[in-house]
């Protein structure tokens, strides 16, 4: 038996779901199909918390407040530091949107809203529009190219830096606290790789401080995302230095280490399709929900989003005891049958109504819009440059960083472009 049960509780381990595994990070299917079916919430005696898998019970616990982000809530969260010990990852933290009451939260997300207003956001995707075109102006016309190295390394990092107004030059440090910043909130990593990620952490916190001290001293601290940020007022109330660098660091968390896969996941999921590919081209208005779409067929998580219990809850006929953690399997929940007809294959014309991708309840993805514009900024440029593109060798040659601490993440992913073939077609 591969599964068990506890007092009546449901039981599981590695060998019915090994996030890590192989076989599992090239295709997950076919374990997510055996979760959603056999265990729809079971405790994973080998991760040590519980795994809730259906689409039904993801959006039900997201939206069910007694299941907190707050990973100081977790049995085995280190012990608070006192107020005098604190570094600045730990300042980040007490004002996290992940962290604090949801009055606090609500709060801090009225607050924001003018940093993401039409003209800011406009003003963003001129950004990062111009980014993603001098990406593909460098790839040129190849006969041959791999997304992962061409766009998948070279774009994230760099629309977000743009986002939050780091210029070219502090590039190197902002991809450093960017990776640090998604390393340090991992309850999966081991203690010392999340401390060592917090110490790494610290001179991007610094850079933070002075930016936004300088900014606060001029006459207007500027109209793009951060000084909107600075500016936000709701009658005598505005956002603290540090209110300000933990929601820059939540769209970190969101928007830069994930969206590596978006670039590489979209094209895959594209070109293997190609009927799909096809009916795009004929059908740009389908972009947006094409993007939706293959991000759920994608589901390149391997252990998407934690909550932890703040009391003794009954869930789904499992007692769930307070201080455990739950991996809420958004990934799973995106091939769910129950849920979506033919889960496991693309169709960019699909009824998405009620989907998960960017999650759900207090919590929505506050990095959505950017993760939206990256995709169809680069749609649009793929597809204009490179109609007749295919997977090289059927599959892209496709290879996958096998111990990356969260992601299915391809490390290559070669096109073909025929442009050669249609220019002697020509």
């Amino acid at each position: 038996m591969n599964a068990s049960t506890t007092e009546g509780r449901i039981e599981i381990d590695g060998r019915i779901f090994n996030p890590f595994s192989h076989d599992f990070i090239r295709n997950p299917d076919p374990v997510w199909q055996v979760l959603l079916k056999d265990y729809p919430i079971a405790w994973h005696k080998d991760l040590q918390m519980w795994v809730v898998n259906t689409h039904a019970l993801c959006e039900a616990m997201l939206k069910d407040n007694r299941f907190t982000p707050n990973y100081r809530m977790w049995e085995h969260a280190p012990p608070p530091t006192p107020e005098a010990e604190k570094n600045d990852f730990d300042r980040m933290t007490d004002h996290s949107l992940f962290m604090v009451t949801p009055q606090e939260h609500l709060r801090l997300r009225r607050l924001t809203l003018p940093a993401f207003s039409r003209p800011v956001m406009s003003k963003i995707d001129a950004t990062i529009r111009s980014l993603i075109v001098d990406a593909f102006d460098q790839i040129g016309t190849p006969d041959a190219f791999d997304v992962y190295a061409e766009l998948s390394t070279k774009l994230p990092v760099r629309s977000i830096a743009r986002m939050v107004g780091v210029p070219i030059e502090h590039e190197k440090l902002f991809h450093k606290f960017s990776n640090s910043c998604v390393k340090a909130t991992r309850i999966n990593l081991p203690p010392k790789e999340r401390e060592q990620a917090i110490q790494d952490s610290l001179e991007g916190f610094d850079y933070f401080k002075r930016e936004i001290a300088r900014r606060r001293a001029l006459p207007h601290p500027g109209d793009d995302f951060l000084g909107s940020l600075i500016s936000a007022r709701e009658g005598d109330d505005s956002l603290s230095d540090w209110d300000i660098i933990a929601v820059i660091s939540a769209l970190i968390t969101a928007g830069s280490d994930t969206a590596i896969d978006l670039y590489s996941y979209l094209v895959y999921a594209l070109l293997s399709h190609p009927d799909q590919y096809a009916r795009l081209k004929q059908h740009p208005e389908l972009t947006e929900n094409a993007i939706i779409e293959m991000l759920r067929w994608s589901a390149f998580g391997k252990l998407p989003f934690f909550r932890f219990a703040s009391g003794d809850i009954e869930f789904a006929g499992q007692r769930i005891r307070k201080g455990e953690a739950i991996l809420v399997n958004l990934t799973a929940a995106w091939h769910d049958p129950a849920k979506w007809e033919r889960p496991n294959e693309v169709d960019i014309g699909r009824n998405l109504d009620g989907h998960l991708v960017f999650g759900a309840g207090a919590h929505f993805c506050i990095g959505t819009y950017l993760a939206r514009t990256q995709a169809t900024i680069t749609l649009q440029e793929f597809i204009r440059r490179f109609p007749d593109a295919e997977l090289a060798g059927g599959d892209g040659e496709i290879e996958y960083d096998y111990g990356h601490h969260n992601a299915r993440r391809i490390i290559r992913l070669k096109v073909q472009t025929n442009l050669e073939a249609a220019r002697k077609a020509a």
